[in-house]
């Protein structure tokens, strides 16, 4: 059954474009809403996905001009979120466990807004993304999954950081396949899943984030 799930974004829309390419995640995706005039905008269009842009200045404002915008309307299942600023307010407390954010770090280190960036300031081994349920701190809400992988410092701050986008467009995909199933409870437990040694926890084992991942990344198999 097709799931009415919505993307907040105020960013450039890289690891959405990349999923909107895989059909069974983007017939999940009803609508894109930002907060400005930004890439995830032109990405949503060219995929024919309805696009309302909400001009913001605060985290606060947008979220209650987003409260105030479903309010009456279809019910939404899930708000993935690649948001800059922090949801809060009457938004956050109807849809609360039903807001998840991508983060690239692996939380609880390197919260904020440059999670990749302060991952390699603090000399970390391990590079990577979370996928998190929303709640009222800074990137503090109950992770559903991770994704590590070391840190080569044989590669360019860009190579790794390719890496890391990598892992967040596969997790972008099997977060909507596992939230379509219902699978995911509100302590961000998945129902079935795997914890074999992978980079990613719980395991990947979505037919499509998996050829998603083979296409992109062959060296890597799950």
């Amino acid at each position: 059954m097709t799931k009415n799930m919505v993307v907040l974004a105020s960013s450039g829309g890289s690891v959405l474009d990349e999923a909107l390419k895989v059909d069974a995640c983007r017939q999940h995706i009803a609508l894109v809403v930002c907060d400005r005039e930004c890439g995830a905008e032109w990405v949503a269009r060219r995929h024919g996905v309805a696009v309302e842009v909400m001009p913001c200045c605060t985290g606060r404002e947008f979220s209650d001009a987003l409260y105030d915008y479903f309010l009456g309307k279809p019910e939404i299942d899930l708000f993935l979120s690649s948001y800059s600023r922090l949801l809060s307010g009457k938004f956050l407390q109807k849809y609360r466990g039903r807001i998840v954010n991508f983060h690239p770090a692996v939380l609880p280190a390197c919260p904020g807004l440059d999670g990749f960036g302060d991952t390699l300031k603090a000399g970390c081994k391990f590079i990577g993304a979370t996928v998190h349920f929303v709640d009222e701190g800074m990137d503090t809400g109950r992770p559903i999954l991770q994704a590590a992988r070391p840190h080569d410092p044989g590669l360019s701050d860009e190579e790794n950081r390719q890496r890391v986008f990598m892992q967040m467009c596969r997790m972008f995909v099997q977060i909507v396949t596992w939230f379509a199933a219902g699978r995911v409870d509100q302590q961000g437990s998945v129902l079935g899943a795997r914890y074999r040694l992978s980079e990613f926890s719980p395991n990947l084992d979505s037919v499509h984030a998996i050829e998603f991942a083979q296409a992109f990344c062959p060296e890597d198999k799950e």
